[in-house]
């Protein structure tokens, strides 16, 4: 009777092993991930962006002096456009990879069974705040603000589109500020303005998530594969 008593209790033992691997696996106790949660594949962002080319006299010197080792102002133009957009894929795919990670929300490289297609459309406006001259140095003062829409439709594997909508990007009321200092009758000038266009971009990124988040989240994301 006892040999029986303690193989009994060794089946029951394996059996409850059992069960708590099966629940790990299904996200008991909020172990592992759910396996409810649609896959989901993200395009890169289609991104349209404007930016302004300096208007003073001190930077549009330099520029041309870039341009005249071998380049172009539209050049110069094109590869900030270029480094810009980058600047912002790169912070927006970031962005968007760990709030899915968060949601458990499982990414692939392929045919997901909904994808996340998202477009901004930019115009970064340089708006000048003051301009003074201290000693043999002209001094510009402003800020950098973004305009345009962002808009994002979520997919289903044929295309469809489940939920769309957009986003007015004036209203996120995003600005840096900016300096250009230049030496007088040099070819010395110190400009903030890239580097306040990149913190601008990334704010960007994170503020365009937390508008959107409710919408992508996986509760939301479930709901849509099963209606």
């Amino acid at each position: 009777m006892i040999r029986f008593a303690h193989r009994g209790l060794a089946m029951a033992g394996l059996l409850l092993v059992s069960t708590i691997h099966t629940a790990q696996a299904q996200g008991f106790l909020g172990i592992g991930g759910d396996d409810n949660n649609p896959s989901l594949s993200l395009p890169p962002a289609s991104i349209a962006l404007n930016i302004p080319m300096p208007v003073n006299s001190a930077n549009l010197t330099l520029l041309l002096a870039q341009a005249g080792e071998g380049g172009s102002l539209t050049a110069l133009k094109d590869a900030k456009l270029q480094r810009y957009s980058q600047h912002l894929q790169t912070a927006f795919d970031s962005e968007l990879r760990q709030f899915f990670l968060d949601e458990e929300v499982p990414l692939v490289d392929g045919r997901g069974r909904l994808s996340l297609v998202t477009d901004f459309d930019l115009t970064v406006v340089k708006q000048l705040g003051a301009m003074r001259t201290e000693g043999d140095i002209d001094l510009e003062r402003g800020h950098v603000e973004i305009s345009g829409s962002f808009s994002y439709r979520i997919t289903d594997p044929g295309g469809r589109p489940l939920h769309e909508d957009s986003l007015d990007l004036k209203r996120l009321k995003l600005r840096e500020p900016y300096q250009v200092s230049a030496q007088r009758g040099g070819s010395q000038v110190q400009d903030t303005t890239d580097q306040a266009i990149l913190n601008l971009l990334s704010d960007l990124a994170g503020r365009v998530i937390a508008r959107i988040d409710g919408d992508i989240e996986a509760d939301e994301l479930r709901e849509l594969v099963e209606d």
